[in-house]
């Protein structure tokens, strides 16, 4: 989907620093961006990756513009242009029933009622549950199960043997929003795709959400319970089990072999590593560094009290330590 410079610019209403007439054909990260792609760049402590950039052009603030090697796009509110220009290079689904005339089904077993769209590849022995919908452009691997009822959106993908329990939807829009100087939020399209390995299995109603310009990933072995929700960018680690109701907030990386319990919240930008427990009802807000089994569960309470807890809590120890030896002083 090609736009020029002079009609993003317009767009976003953005002051061009640049030819106008460059076409660009999608988004990528400020590291990876080629030269028909466009990225953008928020705050100085990225400077370093603005200017070895090799974009096509660069949304950014007035203050990085001397800095940008490649076509700028200056603005305000970088975030804000970012997610309006999103939705000029999301691809749009037509409405479909049936299996459409393109699609690579291979003898798999496709129950009534299934919508199945274009370029849709579909392995060997597969069992396509019914009222389940795949959209255009995925690919699902040998010996795959989708029970009723399941959803997987435009472009995603997935290896062999994979097991999808009914309601499970993979690759819905992340949740990204950008808030403009009125306070009204405005949506991002999500680019990206969910990409599955093998061996995998999802359970009922679960979530996956594509990623925003990469893919989120669920890697080998994963086995996910019910009602389990993963956002966009989230990389889940080969042989690693997540159990029901637990969420997984944007752009945070689980490691192998972890085990996450029930009802554990996890927010985003963190890096968990491998061999990690964290038990259920825990609260992971830091990442985890050094294998182990984790807790971390408090009341519900105002957020200064519940800093101050648990800044009092890390201390509990050395507290103890000091008032025993202050006992044993006065006894002697």
């Amino acid at each position: 989907m090609m736009h020029t410079l002079g009609d993003i610019a317009k767009i976003i209403n953005a002051n061009l620093i640049g030819d106008e007439s460059i076409k660009i054909d999608s988004i990528s990260p400020l590291t990876s961006a080629k030269s028909d792609q466009l990225t953008y760049v928020v705050g100085q402590k990225y400077k370093s990756d603005l200017e070895t950039t090799q974009a096509g052009v660069v949304i950014l603030s007035q203050d990085l513009a001397k800095d940008c090697p490649t076509n700028a796009l200056v603005v305000d509110d970088v975030y804000l242009a970012f997610a309006k220009i999103t939705h000029s290079f999301k691809k749009e689904v037509t409405p479909f029933s049936g299996v459409h005339s393109s699609a690579q089904t291979n003898q798999a077993i496709i129950a009534e009622n299934c919508a199945i769209g274009k370029n849709v590849v579909i392995g060997s022995n597969a069992t396509i549950g019914p009222n389940t919908v795949i959209e255009d452009n995925v690919t699902i691997g040998e010996n795959a199960y989708l029970h009723p009822n399941v959803t997987i959106l435009q472009g995603c993908s997935m290896g062999d043997n994979v097991v999808i329990s009914p309601g499970a939807v993979i690759g819905a829009e992340g949740f990204g929003n950008a808030r403009d100087n009125q306070n009204q939020w405005h949506g991002i399209a999500h680019l990206g795709n969910v990409v599955i390995g093998n061996n995998v299995t999802i359970g009922a109603n679960t979530t996956i959400d594509r990623g925003t310009l990469e893919d989120t990933q669920i890697h080998d072995g994963v086995r996910l319970d019910n009602l389990i929700h993963i956002a966009h960018n989230v990389v889940i680690g080969q042989d690693t089990a997540i159990a029901a109701n637990t969420g997984i907030a944007g752009s945070t990386t689980l490691g192998k072999r972890c085990m996450i319990g029930g009802m554990v919240g996890i927010v985003g930008h963190l890096n968990i590593c491998d061999d990690v427990i964290v038990n259920a009802k825990s609260t992971v807000d830091k990442d985890i560094k050094t294998p182990g089994m984790y807790t971390g569960i408090m009341p519900l309470m105002p957020h200064k009290q519940w800093q101050n807890v648990g800044l009092w809590l890390v201390k509990l120890d050395k507290i103890i330590k000091y008032l025993n030896i202050k006992l044993k002083n006065l006894k002697d």
